[in-house]
């Protein structure tokens, strides 16, 4: 609604500009008193107010629809991603140069069912992996075993894109990361992240 009413109000205000700079051409002595100059001031700034208004109610009510949808989009993406034991988990999304943390590097081959290296080390604390798969047809993911073996989280299973993992309050220890994809794990994608 508030979209509308901003089209109007500068609908209105650009035909209501052109009017009164064809009147003024025309016109010497437009316009002819001290009372209509203030009501066309008047009238105009009301149109502009108007304008600048509904122009900022519609920019917030287009930002909320934007982030409903980006919400929406991040729930279903969670729920579709299935992990090996066919449970559903969620992905922290990384929030780059944030409050601390390390963010480590992993990316898939683009051509066979593997991860660039089978060994990561990081710092104790938040760990964020931003992971990236070049292939456009095979789908991978990143998750992380704890050392006792439970999963501590799973990214969102991506092709021909990137996408960041992100663990808090990671002990010291051996953790295992691998793809959760079936098949691609037992089929080697998988190794260990080393916490100091």
């Amino acid at each position: 609604m508030n979209d509308t009413f901003f089209y109007i109000f500068g609908i209105a205000l650009v035909v209501s500009a052109i009017v009164v700079s064809a009147i003024g051409l025309r016109f010497e002595n437009f316009p002819p008193n001290r009372g209509v100059l203030a009501g066309i001031v008047l009238y105009f700034s009301a149109l502009v107010g108007a304008t600048a208004v509904f122009g900022v109610l519609n920019a917030r009510d287009e930002a909320e629809h934007r982030e409903a949808e980006q919400a929406a989009e991040t729930t279903t993406a969670a729920e579709a991603t299935p992990t090996t034991g066919g449970e559903t988990t969620s992905t922290t999304p990384s929030k780059a140069g944030g409050g601390g943390g390390e963010t480590i590097k992993l990316a898939a081959s683009p051509s066979e069912i593997a991860y660039d290296t089978d060994s990561l080390e990081a710092k104790a604390g938040t760990v964020t992996i931003d992971f990236d798969n070049p292939n456009p047809a095979l789908p991978h993911d990143v998750c992380v075993d704890s050392t006792s073996g439970s999963e501590l989280g799973c990214s969102d299973q991506i092709t021909d894109s990137a996408t960041s993992l992100t663990l808090d309050g990671l002990k010291p220890g051996k953790y295992t990361f691998f793809c959760s994809v079936p098949g691609h794990e037992e089929a080697g994608m998988k190794g260990t992240l080393t916490v100091q």
